[in-house]
């Protein structure tokens, strides 16, 4: 393990540990082997080690809208409050809202760079590069020092696409980075799905396409579950007043923790938590207590008469 300086100001990092695994070291994942080319090692700074699996790409657009923002950041929280890992590629845009959106679950994020874990890129991003680097990953192919160069980001693509057992895109032009994704993704037997978007708006059209071409539909967390889940998930229980009053009879690996589905139930609007532990089938005590935890990381708002609410950003 190095540690290394850092170098310019607003072009790299605070000093920094660092650690390179390559094939054969117990970290290196069995999913990168899938690829005809996989990177012979890979550097990697954070406070985690690089999951084996249950990891879902989400990627998009830098150009996007704050609907794309939105959807990227809500399908990371949820996804990651289900315990499933993010990976992006810490662009601007989607990326930087999937990353954010799984931080702010206190989830798990990983970031895949198209430079040395050294560097941020684009220098915007730099506040976010270091929350991921203190509760997440930020993963590279290239060695510390290396420099941002434009062919770099198609082929970090791949790495992205082959750790993720499902692959969401969320707004992407006609000639996106993330089609790109999304083709490796396919060829990989990887899930791929998209969200569906405005029609008159350019950045629809990649995702419109992905969707004409067979993609499956990512409207909530629940539908990229289903998909990766199978026929017995999709569609195989009675959904009753909420998306989740029938999660009791879903594989456990498979059903949304309580913050999760407490979110969804209140996505209609305000309610009592008796109520709440009723639809959610989540005990009384506990539906309270996760309520207390969302309403302190600012996600909920109490209300008189025990009840609660979402707090919807602007």
């Amino acid at each position: 393990m190095a540690t290394l300086s850092g170098g310019p100001a607003g072009n790299r990092s605070p000093p920094a540990a660092v650690r390179r695994f390559g094939r054969g070291d117990p970290e290196y994942p069995e999913r990168l082997t899938h690829l005809h080319d996989p990177p012979a090692g890979l550097w990697a700074r954070g406070a985690i080690r690089l999951p084996a699996d249950r990891m879902i790409g989400i990627v998009g657009t830098r150009r996007a809208t704050e609907y794309g923002r939105r959807m990227a950041h809500d399908l990371a929280f949820d996804l990651a409050t289900a315990g499933w890992a993010i990976v992006s590629g810490l662009a601007a845009g989607i990326d930087a809202a999937a990353h954010r959106g799984a931080l702010a679950a206190g989830g798990t994020t990983i970031a895949v760079l198209g430079c040395g874990v050294d560097r941020v890129y684009p220098a915007a991003n730099r506040g976010l590069y270091q929350a991921i680097g203190q509760g997440g990953l930020l993963l590279s192919e290239y060695p510390p020092e290396q420099a941002p160069r434009k062919f770099n980001f198609p082929e970090r693509n791949r790495i992205i696409a082959a750790l993720s057992s499902a692959l969401v895109v969320v707004q992407a032009g006609e000639r996106s980075g993330a089609l790109i994704t999304a083709g490796l993704a396919l060829n990989l037997g990887r899930e791929v799905l998209a969200v569906p978007g405005p029609a008159d708006q350019s950045v629809s059209r990649g995702a419109h396409q992905l969707l004409r071409d067979g993609a499956a539909v990512a409207e909530t967390a629940l539908d990229v579950l289903r998909q990766l889940y199978g026929p017995a998930y999709d569609g195989s229980a009675t959904v009753q007043g909420t998306l989740f009053d029938a999660s009791g009879s879903l594989p456990d690996a498979a059903r949304p923790a309580p913050a999760a589905r407490l979110r969804e139930a209140l996505a209609g609007g305000p309610a009592p938590v008796d109520e709440l532990s009723r639809v959610t089938g989540i005990e009384v005590s506990e539906t309270l207590a996760t309520l207390c935890r969302m309403e302190i990381g600012g996600k909920v708002r109490s209300l008189p008469g025990h009840r609660f609410e979402l707090v919807r950003r602007p």
